[in-house]
């Protein structure tokens, strides 16, 4: 029976790396107006942080949930450099193109202030490329803060 709801609570932690997704679709979306204010992606990024706080506290092997925790968006990293850095503008794969973009929606607004602190032109392509390192910045901030903490409660 135990096993059963750790089984349960690990696949509940797992699809959590689907939200930033998600929430992209929504972003882009009339539901959301193709607009996501800044302080709701501040609040994505505490959102975020606990994820990686709720992976490292997955019974399983920490390199492992680390891996997975961020896999969603190294898939997408790599699909979104792929898409706008080596194939030409006339062989892309607009679905291939517009899933990597969705992923990194919750947190444009955060990377598009972060690049005008040292470049003012707008390239949304360094904006997206932003997005991904900053979200797994936060999650891998996240998952660290758990580890030490449970380590140092296990002392």
């Amino acid at each position: 029976m135990k096993e059963s709801s750790r089984r349960k609570e690990n696949i509940k932690t797992y699809l959590l790396v689907l939200v930033p997704l998600l929430l992209g679709l929504l972003i882009n979306s009339p539901i959301l107006g193709y607009y996501f204010p800044f302080l709701l992606s501040l609040l994505f990024l505490g959102f975020w942080f606990w994820v990686g706080i709720k992976f490292a506290r997955l019974d399983v092997n920490r390199i492992f949930s680390l891996f997975i925790g961020n896999s969603l968006n190294i898939i997408s990293l790599v699909l979104y450099v792929w898409s706008f850095f080596i194939v030409a503008d006339e062989n892309r794969n607009l679905l291939l193109a517009a899933f990597p973009q969705f992923y990194a929606m919750p947190t444009l607004s955060i990377s598009a202030k972060i690049y005008h602190l040292t470049d003012p032109k707008v390239l949304t392509n360094e904006f997206v490329i932003i997005s991904y390192v900053l979200m797994s910045i936060v999650f891998t901030a996240g998952f660290l803060y758990e580890a030490k903490v449970n380590k140092n409660n296990k002392k």
